[in-house]
């Protein structure tokens, strides 16, 4: 983490500003999600210790799911 950004997230504002927004924006692909749920995203799962996931598919995946490009 870059110091401006940890200096930012010391100041209990930022701070507070930046959780307010992640349970907002948690909130509403919640109820997206079980509203309809043809709009949600599927999360690939793959038990653990009985494979892996290719490390291309999860750049793909992630790339998306975080509109990376």
């Amino acid at each position: 983490m870059t110091r401006m950004i940890r200096r930012q997230l010391d100041q209990p504002d930022m701070y507070a500003g930046v959780r307010r927004r992640m349970i907002m924006e948690t909130e509403l692909a919640l109820i997206v999600g079980l509203s309809d749920p043809a709009k949600s995203r599927r999360i690939p799962i793959i038990e653990v210790g009985k494979g892996e996931f290719d490390p291309e598919f999860a750049r793909a995946f992630w790339a998306e799911a975080l509109e990376l490009g």
